[in-house]
């Protein structure tokens, strides 16, 4: 019987083997919670992850969306 993958766990694997969260001020990259998924979406297959997954999976590794203005929040990393 093949293994099933868990997608999260996954994304949490991808993000955290090479970034950390940032601030404002250290940030390296920004992206939203949906460009973040389309850029993941390029390496896991199309329809395993959405939206809510991948903001799941980067608030269980400790990260936290940022304001950067009115309404407008991004989610800052730095290399690790």
């Amino acid at each position: 019987m093949p293994d099933i993958i868990n997608y999260k766990e996954e994304v949490k694997r991808l993000i955290s083997e090479t970034y950390e969260s940032a601030d404002i001020i250290n940030k390296e990259f920004q992206f939203t919670t949906i460009q973040l998924t389309n850029l993941l979406m390029t390496i896991l297959p199309y329809k395993a992850i959405d939206e809510h997954l991948v903001y799941e999976a980067l608030l269980e590794l400790g990260f936290q969306p940022k304001e950067e203005s009115p309404l407008e929040f991004y989610w800052y990393f730095k290399r690790k």
